[in-house]
């Protein structure tokens, strides 16, 4: 997430000359940014060019009609304008987090179907027989890989991209109305040699 960036020194000037009283940065507990000036600008109807610096900024709500008069709703604005910015990267923060928890919690899933499926494969290499009897399953498994393959995501290369993958993974799934005990071996051969570097990034975030 980009952090906003400060200018103190501008934005204590702007708040003590609309009426603020001693540091506004301790008031409030955020400083005013540039995005933050660029809205109230806006909102006092005025105009904003791309050459903006922070000192045109300021001098332009200073000279606002609004500004003239009534400094306390200005004020207000500003205010409103940080609580606003502050608020919203919370929100997104504690998204991005939810986010994070969610693709773990697929992971840590898909780590036990791996290891569901690795024992389901040692014990059909133990039985050639069942690997004759099981060719029909075999070659709709691969239809199946097939179809998924074409609706979902490609396996991706970096792990922050892999809750995407399952979400376009699931929804596959249910298009084409994939039974669960099919989902295993369908993520294994989609998988193919990421599979274990998936299982070192679960490890990894649990230590």
């Amino acid at each position: 997430m980009s952090v906003d960036i400060v200018y103190k020194t501008q934005a204590l000037d702007l708040y003590t000359k609309v009426g603020f009283v001693g540091d506004p940065f301790v008031e409030f507990g955020a400083y005013v940014t540039v995005k933050d000036l660029i809205r109230v600008v806006e909102d006092l109807d005025g105009t904003v060019e791309s050459t903006d610096t922070t000192a045109k900024l300021k001098t332009k709500i200073e000279k606002s009609s609004t500004f003239e008069s009534d400094a306390d709703f200005v004020k207000t604005l500003i205010k409103n304008c940080i609580d606003e910015r502050v608020s919203r990267n919370e929100r997104e923060a504690t998204l991005e987090k939810q986010k994070i928890e969610l693709a773990k919690l697929q992971l840590a899933q898909l780590e036990k179907e791996v290891e569901l499926q690795t024992v389901k494969n040692k014990a059909l290499s133990l039985n050639p027989a069942a690997k004759v009897e099981e060719k029909p399953f075999e070659t709709n498994i691969e239809n199946m890989i097939k179809s998924i393959k074409t609706l979902s995501l490609p396996v991706p290369t970096r792990s922050e991209n892999f809750n995407l993958f399952f979400q376009s993974l699931e929804r596959a799934f249910l298009t084409k109305k994939i039974n669960d005990e099919y989902k295993s071996e369908i993520l294994i051969n989609l998988l193919g040699e990421r599979a274990h570097n998936v299982l070192l990034y679960i490890k990894k975030e649990r230590n």
